[in-house]
């Protein structure tokens, strides 16, 4: 709950910061944004593939100096990963849906390759997310594949809070434009699930790491 009331309050003093800022002469918007988003897991731990989610929420585009602008806003992200576990009795591995739903914030430096319509943003991005759910009860009990005992349950307790590195373009006109971008993660999201006490679940249990990674694209409609 925490969590939830400091981003309600962030969100509130981002759109604050837009509107005081839009009458100062400078290029300011406020925007409304949503993106399809494959949410990856980069592991040596699972067999896992992307799966498709989306981003959604409110960004601020405001000229600091020349070319360069400031771009932050906070965004809610549900998005998905599959890993490859074994049902019970059964000796070919399935896939099993595991999401992932949190809010983003993000402040990101952007240089205007062409005045209003085009632009390269980079910089860092922080997620605060839930644990990784598995999607359904029904494969809950099946076994990692690689594992002996080590269940689907075991290891949704992934870390709640991700950085990553930012990259991406956006595009277009002045109150609409499109957004491709990339996010690679520099924290071990996977890091939480070394505190578990899963050495007592299945011997092979331990040293899990792994980065995410987020690949979206979508649009953008400033106000």
């Amino acid at each position: 709950m925490k969590y939830v009331n400091l981003l309600l309050f962030l969100l509130f003093s981002i759109t604050l910061a837009a509107q005081g800022a839009s009458g100062s002469g400078n290029y300011n918007r406020i925007g409304l944004q949503g993106r399809i988003a494959l949410l990856d897991i980069n592991t040596s731990d699972f067999q896992s593939e992307k799966d498709v989610g989306f981003i959604a929420g409110l960004t601020t585009r405001g000229r600091i100096y020349n070319d360069f602008s400031m771009v932050y806003g906070i965004d809610f992200l549900s998005s998905s990963v599959n890993i490859q576990t074994i049902a019970l009795g059964e000796t070919q591995s399935e896939d099993t849906r595991f999401n992932v739903i949190g809010a983003q914030l993000n402040l990101l430096l952007s240089y205007n390759l062409i005045d209003k319509h085009l632009a390269i943003d980079f910089g860092p991005a922080l997620l605060i997310n839930g644990k990784m759910k598995v999607d359904g009860t029904s494969q809950e009990n099946n076994i990692v594949s690689g594992y002996t005992t080590l269940t689907a349950s075991d290891i949704q307790e992934i870390s709640r809070i991700n950085g990553f590195g930012v990259v991406g373009l956006t595009g277009g006109f002045e109150r609409v434009r499109l957004i491709l971008q990339y996010q690679y993660g520099f924290t071990n999201i996977l890091n939480n699930l070394n505190k578990q006490g899963l050495l007592s679940v299945d011997p092979q249990a331990t040293g899990f790491k792994g980065t995410a990674s987020i690949l979206s694209a979508g649009l953008v409609f400033y106000l």
